[in-house]
């Protein structure tokens, strides 16, 4: 009996070590995500700058 009521503590502590781990890894992946959404955030924002400039540019040329 006392062994089983070890083997539910050590199980139960062992729970515990590897949510705190989980829940620590899955935040530091969602970091990690938003780290990459900002850069293909900042990206796409320059490409459609640039994109509107040439199209600008264009009406202006072609206009004169």
């Amino acid at each position: 009996m006392q062994d089983e009521e070890r083997y539910m503590t050590l199980k139960v502590q062992f729970k515990k070590r590897n949510s705190v781990r989980t829940s620590q890894l899955k935040h530091q992946d969602c970091s990690v995500m938003l780290h990459w959404y900002k850069i293909l955030l900042g990206i796409s924002g320059t490409v459609n700058a640039i994109l509107v400039l040439t199209l600008v540019t264009l009406i202006l040329l072609d206009s004169s």
